[in-house]
């Protein structure tokens, strides 16, 4: 049990990668809180957890709201006692193409969520990780976070920032032992997935030639990452990208 006596905070965590995590972390016995704005779905992922003998709870947040980042944060302490990770995984991804396209209110609410987000749930789960002398963050990044491609401006803005905030707070905290470091999924089949599958022409040619494997990722693909990071077994590893995204980088 690498997790054992953990607890883990988990963003976006209805779904996709952030429901696939949320379960292997209570598999190595980490206590889990749940978090997203699909309260229904976000209950089902608690409640299989409990149902497999884990410990987790929901809690509604919006993540780009700092008081609700706060508040996920205390309800976190008061249900298990401490904040030794967090899994700061929610995003978005409307694309709505360049930056002559996007529309102000979706460049705004696709920073709020994928970099407000880390910035709000990291600063008030820290003081809690320094309490108990240690912890880790693990903030989702991507692809766009090295590389560009077209019509896509405020999620690779958002993301290339999201590597960025990770490196500054793997400098901030290290001293700490409070280890910062990125996920990079590739093409994964989440809900932002399937969106970005569905909007191709030819969307089959698109999942083979994603990467060097030739086949899309799935969720639990990338949750066995997650739980390493999560580990004592990253004690070594700060401010790093890791990537899981089939070669996509490397090809």
């Amino acid at each position: 049990m690498k997790l054992a006596g953990k607890t883990c905070i988990v963003t976006g965590g209805a779904s996709g990668i952030g429901r696939s995590s949320a379960i292997a972390l209570a598999a190595e016995g980490a206590s889990v809180t749940v978090t997203d704005l699909s309260i229904e779905e976000g209950e089902a992922t608690a409640r299989t957890i409990r149902e497999a003998g884990g410990r987790a709870i929901f809690v509604s947040c919006d993540v780009s709201q700092d008081e609700q980042a706060k508040a996920l944060v205390e309800a976190t302490v008061s249900e298990f006692g401490s904040v030794d990770v967090l899994f700061n995984n929610a995003g978005i991804n409307v694309m709505e193409g360049s930056v002559v396209d996007v529309s102000i209110e979706n460049w705004r609410r696709t920073l709020a969520v994928n970099l407000d987000g880390i910035f709000f749930c990291s600063r008030h789960a820290i003081p809690e990780m320094r309490k108990a002398g240690g912890g880790r963050i693990i903030n989702t990044a991507s692809p766009g976070s090295f590389k560009g491609w077209a019509g896509n401006a405020a999620y690779l803005a958002s993301k290339g920032a999201v590597m960025s905030l990770t490196r500054a707070m793997a400098m901030d905290h290290a001293k700490e032992n409070i280890l910062v470091n990125a996920l990079v999924p590739g093409l994964i089949m989440t809900g932002i997935g399937h969106n970005f599958l569905d909007a191709q022409p030819d969307p089959d040619a698109v999942a083979k030639g994603a990467n060097p494997l030739g086949r899309v990722g799935q969720p639990d693909d990338v949750a066995p990452l997650v739980v390493y990071m999560a580990s004592d077994e990253s004690r070594f590893s700060v401010g790093a990208p890791f990537f899981v995204d089939g070669g996509e980088l490397a090809s």
